[in-house]
Order: structure tokens, then C-alpha cells, then sequence
């Protein structure tokens, strides 16, 4: 239909339904109804049929490359482990922490002074 009929049949619907429905027969409760609510203008499907499968499978290549390009800059930036991360080092900041009564949840749980 053009979109001239269209608004036509949908101004005459508006002025209509101004009225009592009880006047208005069933097809034009059901074009009133589809006007209001159906699948076209702005209530119309925001993704076709085969668009939620290709944005999917978008997403996960953009994210695929975004973790091998961050995984590349990090081998090519320092290729060397930062020397606190190994175990030694790790066992040694812990047996500190412990001296220091350290809470990782509360801080630190110190005496306190009067």
C-alpha cells in the first residue's frame, strides 16, 4: 500500500476510535490494534532474520583479535617475567606480610596506642 493510503486509513482509524468502540466492527479493532502495536514504523524489529548470528559471530572475532593482539604487545614488550612474580619472591612477600600482621581484607591489624 502506499504510504498516502496508509495514513489516510490510519487518520480515519484515529478519528473513529475517538468515539465509542462499540461502533467500530472486529477488523477495525484489529487494524486499530496493529497500528498501535504491530511490527512496522518505529515497533518494527530492530534485527532481521539472519543479523543476531552475524553480530555474534562479530563479537567473538573482535574479541579473539583483541586478545591476541594484547597477548603479541605483551610477548614483544618485555619477553622477560617481571622478577616479582616468581616464587621466590612471592614467598618472601608473604612471610613479610605475616610479620606484619597484614588483613587483605581490613588492613593492617595493628596494636592500637593510647
Amino acid at each position: 500500500m502506499p504510504n498516502v493510503e496508509q495514513k489516510e486509513i490510519a487518520d480515519n482509524l484515529m478519528e473513529r476510535q475517538k468515539l465509542s468502540w462499540k461502533n467500530l466492527n472486529s477488523n477495525e479493532i484489529k487494524a486499530a490494534w496493529y497500528i498501535s502495536y504491530g511490527e512496522w514504523g518505529p515497533r518494527r524489529p530492530v534485527h532481521g532474520e539472519g543479523d543476531v548470528s552475524f553480530i555474534t559471530k562479530g563479537v567473538f572475532l573482535g574479541l579473539g583479535m583483541s586478545l591476541g593482539l594484547f597477548g603479541l604487545i605483551r610477548l614483544l614488550a618485555n619477553p622477560e617475567i617481571p622478577k616479582t612474580m616468581n616464587r621466590e619472591w612471592q614467598l618472601k612477600s608473604d612471610e613479610y606480610l605475616k610479620s606484619k600482621n597484614a588483613n587483605p581484607w581490613g588492613g593492617y591489624s595493628q596494636v592500637q596506642s593510647k
